[in-house]
């Protein structure tokens, strides 16, 4: 029972672990955003933008080890737990609790990444659309200067053969 106690209790150390990770999460998410709402390609600081990106990669492996953490330990109190819910009710909603908490951020994670996703999508989409416009005129600008240079080759051509007439 004592050993059961303290598995839960390294449970609830988990969670808590993990939301001060999601935290983190959260704060890298609006710091990416920062970064990047409201600017063109140009503007964005694209170094600090990946060093972020990073710095969530290594967020984000420390909060799947806790999970995997998470999930062994349960096992090993699942049955005893699950039979004995009176016995261990105050961990037990202490966890629920924790739980609903990550889920909520979870949510807000999920969010912040989607918002920052169409922020980014929007970017590139405008940047695309400036190289498009400027390939278009470049294209134009071709067209233009070889049928003027034609022009001036024609004229000057029906000139020496107007002059020998």
């Amino acid at each position: 029972m004592e050993s059961t106690v303290n598995y839960l209790q390294i449970l609830i150390d988990c969670l808590n672990k993990k939301e001060a990770l999601m935290d983190r999460l959260l704060e890298k998410n609006k710091s990416q955003q920062e970064c990047v709402k409201n600017k063109e390609y140009e503007d964005v600081d694209w170094d600090a933008f990946n060093l972020l990106v990073s710095e969530k990669e290594v967020i984000i492996d420390k909060i799947t080890e806790i999970d995997d953490g998470f999930e062994e330990v349960y096992e090993r109190i699942r049955d005893e737990v699950t039979g004995n819910r009176q016995k261990y009710r105050v961990q037990v909603i202490k966890l629920q609790e924790l739980i609903t908490r990550l889920t909520d951020k979870g949510a807000q994670i999920q969010t912040g990444e989607e918002r920052n996703r169409r922020i980014i999508d929007s970017i590139f989409q405008k940047t695309r659309q400036q190289i498009k416009t400027q390939r278009t005129t470049i294209n134009a600008a071709s067209n233009y200067y070889k049928t003027m240079s034609n022009a001036v080759l024609r004229a000057a051509e029906d000139s020496i053969l107007d002059t020998k007439k």
